[in-house]
């Protein structure tokens, strides 16, 4: 036990005495998640607030023109523009606008839209009631289409494209339903005179109501904050395997590592003073990490940090991601030859490890073969661990198989160093 507190205590000074580094080990990590989350806080935001601009060029005059027009202003997803400088937009000026990225999407409406629509109507009422003569319905039963052009910016997402495509479908539809059923009870009023014609009137039968699922009675909503604060901690917890495996390689190339094997006790008990004192700084990341959420995130105009009521839950999984972490720094020190060697695989490793794991990608819109792969991830066990409760309000039962799987990726780490170092002295 005195060999262990000493070796502790070496750590310490060891660690302490470095100022700039320790400084960097708490900094850089603290400045990559208020970035990281800052960027992708509008990712989490509706199209809304993120007030998006958007070209309108209305040829028709008409109907669908308005409908269109009407339908996008209501929204309030977009800040529609129509003229430039006093005048109005032109198809080809609009096209070089979206070229050259000002924008990021521009719809325009061709003349005579409208009409198309009619004639389509027309013809289908003529087909439905070919029989009887309707005055006012022309004899036509070829259906026309015309084009209504979206100019998109190469670099807009698909899933931004395929909502503006959406909300326009929404509006032609909507529009097509009320010619059809007004031009339908028109024809019925001709046929029986009695029958007035019907005014159509919109209505919703069928309400969607979103409830974010949870364990708890608290709905938890995800937001920018909630997301990246367990994903980018991970990732900074991992990178504390550079300095560890740094710490291990310099005191094997000094000298301090051969001074310490003479001495009474054996290598597990040195390492496990290295992993100690790292994984108290992991911890302490860890805290550090729930105060900037907490405390500072609101401050720059982002949410709110939501711990939720498990806070041994959240010890568990900060304490086991930490291990993971130490007893992968550990395996790699003690592996690796050279610093260049340590911090090369260690850091690039650690970048496919968050890959994988989903800190950049959901892990369920990768391919299949991925998804698979990414099971063996440690940083997917521990954010799948902090997702189960910051976000769907999980106990300690429920992140168990994660923080278990951690713990055992610990103990691997663990027993590929000593049985590397042991087979090293044999030698």
């Amino acid at each position: 036990m005195h060999r262990l507190l000493s070796s502790i205590y070496k750590e310490l000074l060891v660690l302490i005495r470095d100022k700039a580094g320790l400084a960097i080990l708490f900094i850089m990590p603290l400045a990559l998640i208020l970035i990281m989350t800052v960027i992708q806080d509008a990712t989490f935001r509706t199209v809304k607030e993120v007030n998006i601009s958007m070209i309108l060029v209305n040829n028709d005059k008409d109907s669908l023109g308005e409908a269109i027009s009407e339908g996008l202003y209501a929204s309030e997803f977009f800040q529609i523009v129509e003229e430039i400088d006093g005048k109005e937009i032109t198809k080809e000026m609009a096209k070089e606008l979206v070229a050259t990225g000002n924008y990021k999407i521009g719809i325009i409406i061709p003349e005579r839209a409208t009409d198309a629509i009619r004639g389509n109507v027309n013809a289908l009422i003529n087909k439905s009631f070919k029989s009887f003569n309707i005055a006012g319905v022309k004899k036509r039963t070829k259906k026309s289409t015309i084009d209504i052009t979206i100019f998109i910016d190469p670099a807009t997402s698909q899933s931004f494209k395929n909502m503006v495509m959406s909300s326009l479908k929404e509006f032609t539809s909507q529009l097509e339903i009320e010619m059809f059923f007004k031009n339908f009870s028109e024809a019925i009023a001709q046929i029986m005179p009695s029958q007035k014609p019907i005014k159509f009137e919109s209505f919703e039968t069928i309400k969607y109501k979103e409830v974010y699922a949870s364990t708890t009675e608290n709905e938890i909503l995800p937001n920018s904050v909630q997301h990246n604060v367990p994903a980018w901690t991970m990732f900074a917890m991992f990178f504390i395997v550079l300095p560890l495996a740094g710490n291990i390689i310099k005191e094997r190339d000094d000298g301090s590592a051969f001074r310490l094997k003479t001495m009474p006790g054996s290598f597990i008990t040195v390492m496990f003073s290295k992993i100690f004192v790292f994984l108290s700084v992991s911890f302490l990341h860890f805290i550090l990490m729930l105060l900037v959420g907490v405390y500072i995130m609101p401050t720059l105009g982002l949410p709110q940090l939501e711990i939720g009521p498990h806070k041994i839950a959240l010890g568990v999984m900060a304490i086991a991601s930490g291990l993971a972490a130490t007893g992968y720094g550990v395996a790699i020190g003690t592996i690796a030859t050279t610093h260049e060697q340590a911090a090369t695989f260690g850091a690039v490793s650690i970048i496919i490890f968050a890959a994988l794991g989903g800190i950049w990608v959901p892990v369920y819109v990768m391919p299949h073969a991925v998804k698979i792969i990414s099971q063996f991830s440690p940083l997917h066990w521990g954010l799948n661990g902090f997702y189960d409760i910051f976000l769907r309000g999980g106990d300690l039962w429920v992140i168990a198989a994660e923080a278990g799987k951690l713990l055992i990726f610990f103990v691997l780490m663990l027993f590929i160093a000593v049985v590397y170092n042991n087979y090293n002295k044999t030698k």
